[in-house]
């Protein structure tokens, strides 16, 4: 597993925060996680990271206090780190509206229904846009 690969599980419910955190790591994925509980946490933790190498895997909320899934997505479009943050929606809304609004951000490489478990963890992982960040990943 390449190591400059942070996640960050963004909700603004500890309850699916901790599920989500449980799935990755059931699914074999023992990156970095940082939790945050809202987009401006992660906006925030993303400003003040300091390594320029390091890719974010961003497990993004949409309805949350403070700053939203879409107010984040808009806010990062401007930043110097933006191709290195990849954005799986993961979200409750069941509107394939929201789904579309959402895959057409750059930075969107997927849109997951609450909760995840091991199998959308492991489609997370296949995703071309991640394809050498889960080198030793096998799906049980």
């Amino acid at each position: 597993m390449i190591s400059n690969l942070k996640i960050l599980l963004v909700d603004d419910d500890k309850i699916m925060l901790f599920l989500h955190e449980m799935f990755l790591k059931k699914s074999g994925i023992l990156n970095d996680t940082v939790l945050c509980y809202n987009g401006l946490d992660a906006l925030q933790y993303l400003d003040n990271y300091t390594s320029g190498e390091t890719h974010f895997l961003v497990l993004l909320d949409i309805n949350m206090p403070v700053m939203n899934g879409w107010e984040f997505l808009n806010a990062i479009a401007e930043r110097p780190y933006v191709n290195r943050v990849h954005v799986v929606m993961v979200s409750s809304a069941t509107e394939e509206s929201e789904k579309k609004k959402a895959l057409n951000y750059s930075q969107v490489i997927d849109y997951q229904q609450k909760p995840l478990n091991v199998e959308s963890c492991g489609r997370i992982v296949h995703s071309e846009m991640l394809k050498g960040f889960f080198e030793d990943f096998t799906a049980e």
